[in-house]
């Protein structure tokens, strides 16, 4: 449903959806719930330079499966985020606010089958490969998180924009549990699933993600890109690990591209990760470095050779690891819609995320072959 207010020079949009799953219960000692719904209103608001959008879900109580089926809170998700955009500025505030929502057209599947609900991760998703080692996923049972970003053009021919202009931007997420947001497993069915409506300080940190960067177009042939990434990352929540602590990494990125001639060019990419240790043990697998170099000749082929290398750890167990390479070589071929490729190297172990939804993946060592078509 749209609205044009002409006085206030604003258009309005509203919209709502609804869902009802259903589900026999034959569940021999609990009374559960056969149809759980969920329903969502959203409104976007544009004005000018201007625009809010807001979205408020709520789903009825929806016990999952498991140990116990001892939750019979209902469940809300919640957010709006408000941008601002003008010639060479670009301004984004948004948080949103997540509390037992986790739904699924079977109550008793777990990991990510058969979600309903899809619920975006509020941080920054890094394309970087260091920068992607700890990716974020939005913890649908209890979470509130806040994201700023500001993006800013130098002009041309000023004293920091020089001849072709600068691009520069900051951004901060931050993720932390809700105040009485994890229901405590009890004998008996509980509806004290009652968190605090706003909670930061004081509560457990989940994730935090302070990166900033730049693009520079030096001369016609050459352009360069800086990024930096500080972030915390709790491997205990987000993976159900057992660190027991933290990880602090730090990511330095820079990426060089040369056009050698008009449909030719070179892009090299160096990378540095570091993560905080103890006396005893590293955190998580150290520290890394990574370079890559491409051929790109446009608009049909390109060739990569990239190397990851781990410098070596100590695990927690006491396990010294010795240091590794990660060799890769991909070339692939693209027309129109279409994409072929094939490569060969050494992947690491570890979770990647594409779209907010992340994944384990395994190790490997071999040939890969990827066929990808869009229509």
């Amino acid at each position: 449903m749209i609205f044009y207010l002409k006085n206030w020079s604003a258009s309005i949009i509203n919209g709502i959806s609804f869902i009802s799953r259903f589900q026999e219960d034959l569940n021999p000692i609990y009374n559960l719930p056969e149809n759980v719904a969920a329903f969502a209103f959203r409104t976007t608001i544009n004005k000018g330079k201007f625009s809010f959008n807001s979205e408020l879900a709520h789903k009825i109580n929806d016990p999952k499966g498991g140990i116990s089926y001892n939750n019979y809170a209902s469940g809300s998700a919640a957010m709006a985020n408000l941008t601002y955009s003008e010639r060479g500025l670009g301004i984004i505030i948004e948080a949103h606010r997540v509390d037992n929502f986790d739904f699924r057209s079977d109550r008793s599947a777990n990991g990510k089958e058969l979600t309903l609900s899809f619920i975006p991760t509020i941080t920054k998703q890094h394309t970087y490969t260091l920068a992607a080692f700890y990716p974020f996923a939005t913890q649908p049972m209890g979470e509130f998180g806040l994201q700023g970003e500001v993006n800013y053009t130098f002009k041309k021919k000023s004293t920091i924009g020089g001849k072709y202009g600068t691009q520069i931007y900051l951004n901060y997420a931050r993720v932390n549990s809700l105040n009485g947001g994890h229901s405590v497993l009890t004998t008996e069915p509980s509806e004290t699933h009652t968190p605090m409506l706003l909670s930061i300080k004081g509560e457990e940190l989940y994730f935090s993600d302070f990166n900033f960067g730049f693009k520079k177009k030096i001369n016609r042939k050459v352009k360069v890109i800086g990024n930096y990434v500080d972030l915390i990352y709790n491997k205990d929540v987000i993976q159900g690990k057992n660190y027991g602590k933290n990880i602090h990494a730090r990511i330095a990125i820079l990426d060089i591209n040369y056009k050698i001639k008009p449909k030719h060019t070179v892009r090299t990419e160096l990378q540095y990760l570091s993560t905080d240790k103890n006396n005893e043990y590293d955190i998580d697998q150290g520290d890394w470095a990574m370079a890559m170099i491409e051929y790109t000749v446009s608009p049909h082929w390109f060739l990569a050779i990239a190397d990851q290398y781990n410098f070596g750890y100590t695990d927690h167990d006491g396990i010294q690891h010795d240091p590794l390479h990660y060799f890769n070589v991909n070339c692939g071929y693209t027309k129109g819609a279409n994409r072929f490729a094939v490569g060969y190297g050494k992947k690491r172990e570890g979770v990647f995320c594409v779209g907010g939804i992340c994944k384990n993946v395994p190790s490997s060592n071999g040939f890969t072959l990827s066929i990808t078509t869009s229509f």
